[in-house]
């Protein structure tokens, strides 16, 4: 009995930091974290996806291996082009998050977010964010 197993990675690395995410089409092969967001079963062929939004897929962007390095990627990524001022910071994060300045609103919550747990936390929070989820 021969059988062939694909195992799931979680690569780690600057060529794996992307807003992309690419998928290998094994068909024995499934991931947690893109099963959250509806990712078709290999095994199966769809002529139609449904689309639905879950509370795991905010779990899973706030927990997963992946949405934590890249909270971390972009955490420093800010901190460069922020200034190194908080005020910056969220100028930087929602210029390249949502292609807009920030409000007063956004200003002033994003700078206590920052403050109060910090870039990644902010980070983890602006890529929950419906804004930068869904292209309306």
């Amino acid at each position: 009995h021969n059988s062939q197993f694909y195992e799931m990675k979680d690569p780690v690395g600057a060529s794996f930091s992307r807003r992309s995410l690419y998928r290998m089409w094994i068909r024995s092969g499934r991931s947690p974290f893109l099963d959250v967001f509806d990712c078709p079963d290999p095994s199966a062929t769809a002529p139609l996806r449904a689309v639905t939004t879950t509370p795991l897929q905010a779990l899973a962007l706030l927990n997963h291996s992946f949405a934590l390095r890249m909270s971390d990627v972009f955490a420093r990524r800010l901190e460069k082009e922020g200034g190194g001022k908080t005020e910056g910071q969220v100028r930087a994060a929602f210029a390249l998050c949502f292609g807009r300045a920030p409000s007063g609103d956004d200003l002033r919550e994003g700078a206590a977010l920052i403050e109060a747990h910090g870039l990644p936390a902010f980070s983890r929070a602006l890529f929950n964010s419906s804004e930068f989820l869904y292209v309306d």
